[in-house]
């Protein structure tokens, strides 16, 4: 069952924001979810590191490859999480990879981002069969919500598979490419989407991949609930300079950086 933050989001015009933890620094990652919060997003997805992430794109690879060198762990993420839900209060989910998760122990890992009040997980190389099979009753005794990917190559009874799993959303890739790379021709695009609100599923569906500034996320929205920006939010923060001598720490109290990227989305919805 989702939760109720979950539950919560609006009708249209989702706006979500991918941020990779521990990036720009290591101790950024509570202050860039309270700051987005704030800010007004509906919806956060939080990227737990990994050194091989290959959907992403260069720009959140290096964001990974740059937590990690920071000292971002599963552990240390979780420490981070623990008085999440004092100061954000909107749909927080976690992406990345398997490994990772296995490697901490995916039970271990599970019941973890439920004591801090995650809302979902998403992991792209979760195969749907496996997550049946093996990963389905963990997912409900936590009380977290999956969140399958759907491509334009992605048949329509497996749509439908996914559908019925009631999960957080299905998640539309814009592209078969990778992460902030450019929409695919328009034509194409739209006739996808068309395809997906005709089938009468009772799940949000949530574009990503390549969904860089405002007038295109109000042209992917137009025939789908929502989507997230990833790539453009990642480099904006980039530069942000250190918190004077704590080099664990981003100076977002001299920058409104966060404010200013959030507002300029929220003009067009």
């Amino acid at each position: 069952m989702k939760s109720k933050r979950l539950l919560s989001l609006p009708e249209r015009s989702i706006f979500s924001v991918f941020c990779t933890a521990g990036f720009p620094r290591l101790r950024d990652t509570k202050e860039v979810l309270t700051r987005l919060a704030a800010a007004g997003v509906d919806m956060i997805e939080l990227g737990f590191p990994f050194s091989d992430p290959v959907a992403d794109g260069p720009t959140i690879q290096e964001s990974n490859l740059r937590a990690l060198r920071n000292g971002m762990t599963i552990s240390v993420l979780f420490d981070q999480l623990t008085e999440l839900r004092r100061s954000v209060d909107v749909p927080v989910l976690l992406m990345g990879y398997l490994n990772p998760a296995e490697q901490f122990g995916f039970e271990r890992f599970i019941s973890e981002a439920a004591r801090c009040g995650v809302d979902g997980l998403i992991i792209p190389d979760m195969p749907f069969e496996e997550y049946q099979d093996r990963y389905k009753p963990l997912y409900r005794e936590y009380g977290i919500s999956p969140v399958f990917l759907v491509t334009s190559r992605t048949d329509e009874d497996r749509i439908r598979s996914f559908d019925a799993e009631d999960p957080a959303f299905l998640y539309i890739l814009s592209s078969d490419a990778v992460t902030g790379g450019a929409l695919k021709d328009s034509r194409e695009r739209d006739a996808f989407f068309e395809r997906l609100a005709g089938m009468g599923l009772k799940s949000k569906l949530i574009v990503g991949f390549g969904v860089g500034d405002a007038p295109t996320f109000k042209t992917v929205t137009r025939r789908t609930h929502g989507a997230i920006v990833g790539s453009a939010f990642i480099k904006a923060i980039a530069t942000v300079e250190a918190r004077g001598e704590d080099a664990e720490r981003s100076d977002f109290a001299r920058s409104s950086v966060i404010e200013s990227f959030v507002q300029s989305f929220q003009e067009t919805r």
